[in-house]
Formats: C-alpha cells, structure tokens, sequence
C-alpha cells in the first residue's frame, strides 16, 4: 500500500485553550491514570499518597497516604470494570478494591531474574487477572480466581507496554527491545510480531476497530491495519525529528491522538496522516507531560504529570 504524506495547513497547527482545567494535585505525580470511561482518576503523587477522584466534578473518593502500604509505589493499573487498582512497587504487588475501599492482597514478584524489577502493569476486565512486565523482559500473569501463576520470557529487554485483549486468552506487549507481540496468555505463543529499530515509547490498539500504533525514540513509527498489518498512512510533520509519549486511538479507529515528551497534542487522520488539531498542556512545573488521555464522546480528558485535568474539544 502507497505511504501517504499530508502536509497539514498552518490553521490546524494553531493551539487551541481547554475547555476546563482542575488541578487535582498540588505535586507533580509519579504515576496517573484515566478510567476508559472518564468517570474516574487515580494520582500518585511524589509523596506516595495515592488518590481516586470522581470525574468529572474532580472530588476526591479514595485516598490513602504513603504509610498504607509496605513498599513504596511507582506503576498503576485499573480494571476495565473500576473495580481493582493495582498498585506496584519494585518488586511487590498491592490490590486494592475500590468498592470496599481496602487493600485486599499484597506479595512479592519475581521474574527470571532474581533482581528484576516491575515496569509496568495490566488488569483484565474484572481485575481477576494481573499481567506483570518486568525490566529483563518477562512476563508474569496472575489469576487469582484459579490461584495460579504463569511465568513467559517475551522480550529481550524491558516491558514497556501491556494489555489484555477483549477476551482474555490474549495479550498485547511492547518493549525496550523494539518488538510488539501479540499473544497466547495460556501458553505465551506469539501470534502476530511487528517490530522498529529501538526501545517502543508509545503504543496504541483499537481491537474492535482493528488499529495499531506504535513509535521508538528515534522518530520511527508504524500506523497499521492489525488483522494484515498494512500500513494506513504515515504521519505527516516538518519536524525533523518527534518524540511519541502517548498514543489513542479516537472516532472508532478513524482518527489518532498523540502526546509528546512535553506539553503537546495532536490530532490526526489514519487514512492520510493529516495533522487535524493541536493543543498545548497547561504547565505548573518544568517538564509536563501527558501520563494519560481518553475520550469522551465530543471530548478528549487528559491528566498531566501535574495533576491537572483538562478537557479539549474535538472540532469536526
């Protein structure tokens, strides 16, 4: 398939203001996150304190300060039905339930490695099953209905990215090693492969529309159908050189919203790479970016490494 290139007009590369903006922190986090469907946030601030807020009147639900827990934090997930939080440190694992608002179980994890570390995390829809990526590459799934562990060497290098497919037989991983697998939970064989020159920065998947994105850090960056893995466009921009922190599919695969190291957003067209729209985060401290976006019918709702929530429209 033909790569299509379109250069965006300079009116769509104006910066448009938020529609609303809440500072729910007043401390830059460590980790945050958005519920799929806008109704939540979960902040996890420099000071360890951890706190779920209800969206979008921003009111603080949960909290629970640092000495709560054995071990201090760094990496969250949330279950697809709000349920679960689980909540990481190095090498332990807290699950929280959200509705008894108590922490239900802690334990230790190991990879293959005796002295790997957690790089990242998933819960299914229910929270019943835990994907757990290490920084030497493994793979840890946990289901805690069956009471039982599975241990997979997936990747050379770090796990960046994980999550789990509409059913829970498969999951989708990225690492430091370049390579996006999707795969087998039950027995870890890989079913489809893709794959850049360096460490993957940024991904996005759209299974129902069947969409993938994926880019390293060294301004490569692939825009696929998943089922044949054809490329739908590339995107277009003057820069030399982008870096890709955030990646969303919106508009059911129609059109990609991406984050920059920094403070800036876009918005794009899959079928030709077009730069549609752009905004800029409103910054607190030095060095703000994006830890999490999601849509919201006519909306888009991020959540800085401030604290802050903003909401952008998206013009037709």
């Amino acid at each position: 398939m033909l790569l299509v290139a379109v250069t965006g007009c300079s009116d769509k590369q104006t910066s448009q203001p938020p529609l609303s903006l809440k500072r729910l922190v007043a401390d830059n986090l460590v980790a945050g996150l958005l519920a799929e469907d806008a109704s939540l946030a979960v902040t996890l601030s420099r000071s360890r304190d951890l706190s779920v807020w209800s969206l979008p009147e921003g009111k603080q639900r949960l909290h629970w300060p640092a000495t709560a827990f054995e071990h201090p934090g760094y990496k969250l997930a949330l279950s697809g039905n709000k349920r679960y939080l689980a909540y990481g440190g190095k090498r332990q694992i807290s699950l929280i339930d959200l509705e008894q608002g108590n922490i239900q179980l802690t334990w230790q994890v190991n990879g293959f490695d005796d002295y790997a570390s957690i790089s990242t995390l998933a819960l299914n829809q229910t929270g019943s099953r835990i994907a757990i990526g290490m920084n030497e590459g493994s793979v840890i799934l946990v289901d805690l209905n069956a009471q039982q562990f599975s241990l997979f060497k997936q990747h050379d290098a770090e796990v960046a990215f994980l999550t789990f497919g509409v059913t829970d037989d498969r999951l989708l991983s990225a690492g430091h090693d370049g390579r996006v697998f999707w795969w087998v939970s039950g027995s870890g064989e890989i079913i489809k492969q893709f794959s850049l020159p360096q460490r993957i920065t940024s991904l996005a998947f759209d299974e129902a529309d069947r969409r993938l994105f994926f880019a390293d850090n060294l301004d490569n960056h692939q825009l696929l159908a998943f089922d044949t893995g054809e490329p739908q466009s590339q995107l277009s921009y003057f820069e030399r050189y982008r870096y890709f922190r955030r990646a969303l599919f919106i508009h059911r695969g129609d059109e990609l919203i991406t984050a920059t190291s920094k403070q800036t957003i876009f918005r794009w067209r899959v079928a030709t790479g077009e730069e549609l729209e752009r905004w800029q985060l409103t910054p607190f401290s030095m060095g703000t970016t994006v830890l999490d976006m999601v849509s919201d019918g006519g909306q888009l709702i991020t959540l800085s490494s401030d604290g802050a929530l903003e909401h952008w429209g998206l013009s037709n």
